[in-house]
């Protein structure tokens, strides 16, 4: 297999690709520094802030014990490996720390890069163990089941016929902003499996893959539920945990967050639009807006409500407008955590006070909220964890390889790598494809042809004079003869231009095929693409070749795999 990196400066072929602020967290100088200076409170690329960063974590007290009957229970739940659920003993001890990732729950895993998040926080926690051998770090995924965006869930892409196709799971019974861990998939599940596993071509490893997906996602499950087993039987091979913070012993874990928040608020808010503005006034935007309260109430429907604050000593539950004092939600806080649930601003607050987490594998997009936080972490007397980028990937499957070397041949520049070629896709597809096509178009086959002509023409009438003294009737010949050869001529330039004209189209549909490929739905592929579509063309072991490239080249670059 090929590989390539890409800066992802370079990249702007997408319409949504990689924002400014992590473009520039990504790459090393003087804008790196000034962000994790400012942003956050440690530099994964400095030596010196691991060993700050070790020591915090030795000296804060977490409820370790209970952590680990938490995660030992919701991963047998989960199905992880038994030898994988051993490790999580070793959580009882001080020097266990944890490097985490997450995403919401995904149909038939969702998109590719929970994939790649997991895989990073595996390699990464791996490569801890190297340099702090008398330390374990254990990966962990976080299924935010909490999440209540059941239409960005429910739905898997793959490619068929080199078209993008989407499965969509239909909400059955479901009440508005209920969490997907309590959402029940009901009986459309079966013909979402089934149309999924129809999409895929006839393989080898198609009918595990079958067999898999219509065990784990049953009408009775939850989305959540289905997630975490298909993640745990992708990665039975990986040391990978999972934990579902909806649990209510994760919750009394996270009580004083609750409790803090509701007894400061607005205090958080204001820490995070201070900071915002910070950033702002770098150029950068500010992507998480808070609310006055960032905390969600959870109903007995299992929904999350908004909690508003209309006055300084009480708040209101909306839309069902119940008034509690302060005094009043402080109690309920207190004896039922299991009722709130944190929204984006204070999920990762909730994380770091709850877990020892030394890593936190984020993408493009977490990076950009997660600078602006650090006060609001400040506020409940927390560092943040080291901020690390996820691997990124797009992959080439061979078709689309065979396409760009004819984009290679065409562009008139053999000289040009395949590096470069994808650089070029990469920033601006568009030049690409004008380029290839000028270089289709640039065989100037009429001026070839009309030369042709011209010059048997005159080979036939520098004959003329000679023919006219043997006999005047050879005049008449010559001169059909002249025609004969113009209407033959004429009828191979017709034919030249009906084939040029078909490969120039054939060109053209091959590009968009290309392009359809590499951002489809002019998103990055990782975005929108299921892991199954590769694992059922090239094997279950393509994460293997994922770890190995991650392994081999730091996450600062994106990353291009031939397969």
């Amino acid at each position: 297999m090929n590989s390539f990196l890409i800066d992802y400066r370079d990249i702007q072929a997408p319409k949504k690709g990689f924002s400014k602020l992590f473009s520039d967290y990504t790459q090393e100088g003087e804008l790196h520094e000034t962000l994790t200076s400012r942003f956050f409170h440690f530099d994964y690329r400095k030596e010196t802030d691991y060993y700050k960063h070790l020591n915090i974590l030795l000296s804060r007290k977490y409820k370790r014990d209970e952590l680990v009957e938490l995660l030992v229970r919701q991963n047998r739940m989960f199905g992880t490996d038994e030898k994988h659920i051993a490790s999580i003993e070793r959580l009882g001890s001080s020097h266990c720390m944890l490097v985490i990732t997450g995403q919401q729950p995904g149909l038939f895993t969702g998109n590719l890069y929970s994939v790649y998040k997991a895989l990073t926080a595996v390699v990464v926690a791996e490569r801890q163990k190297e340099m702090f051998p008398e330390y374990d770090f254990l990966p962990l995924f976080w299924i935010e089941g909490e999440d209540h965006d059941f239409d960005e869930s429910a739905t898997a892409s793959l490619f068929e016929a080199g078209r993008l196709k989407h499965v969509t799971l239909d909400a059955w019974n479901r009440l508005p902003d209920q969490m997907l861990s309590r959402t029940i998939m009901g009986p459309g599940i079966t013909e979402a499996v089934s149309s999924f596993i129809s999409l895929l071509q006839d393989s080898e490893h198609k009918e595990k893959i079958a067999t898999a997906l219509q065990s784990f996602y049953t009408p009775e499950s939850t989305l959540e539920l289905a997630f975490g087993r298909t993640m745990a039987f992708l990665f039975r091979d990986y040391p990978l945990l999972f934990l579902s913070p909806s649990d209510s012993g994760f919750k009394k874990l996270a009580k004083d967050v609750f409790h803090r928040e509701l007894e400061t608020s607005p205090h958080t808010s204001h820490s995070v639009i201070e900071q915002s503005s910070l950033l702002e006034n770098m150029g950068y935007q500010a992507q998480a807006k808070p609310r006055a309260v960032n905390l969600f109430y959870l109903n007995h429907h299992d929904q999350r409500t908004k909690i508003e604050q209309p006055s300084a000593d009480s708040f209101t539950i909306v839309p069902e407008k119940y008034r509690y004092s302060k005094h009043q939600m402080l109690e309920i806080c207190e004896d039922h955590p299991e009722q709130f649930s944190p929204n984006v601003i204070l999920r990762p607050v909730v994380q770091d006070h709850a877990l020892p987490v030394f890593a936190y594998i984020a993408g493009p997009g977490e990076i950009s909220y997660l600078a602006q936080y650090r006060r609001a972490y400040e506020h409940f007397g927390l560092h943040m964890p080291f901020i690390i980028p996820r691997g990124s990937f797009t992959l080439i499957e061979p078709a689309i390889s065979r396409i760009m070397d004819k984009v290679l041949q065409k562009t008139g520049r053999p000289n040009l790598s395949r590096k470069q070629i994808y650089h070029t896709a990469f920033h601006n597809l568009r030049i690409l494809q004008k380029n290839a096509i000028s270089g289709a178009e640039n065989n100037d086959f009429d001026a070839v042809l009309d030369n042709v002509e011209n010059n048997m023409l005159a080979e036939l009438q520098a004959l003329s004079p000679m023919l006219a003294k043997l006999d005047r009737n050879l005049e008449q010949v010559l001169s059909g003869s002249m025609r004969q050869v113009e209407k033959v001529m004429d009828g191979i330039r017709q034919k030249t231009h009906r084939s040029s004209r078909k490969k120039h189209d054939e060109l053209v549909a091959q590009l968009e095929k290309a392009a359809t490929a590499l951002f489809p739905e002019d998103v990055p592929q990782e975005r929108v693409v299921n892991i199954f579509y590769y694992i059922n063309k090239y094997g279950w072991n393509i994460l293997d070749s994922f770890a190995t490239m991650l392994r081999a080249h730091a996450t600062e670059s994106h990353m291009i795999l031939e397969l």
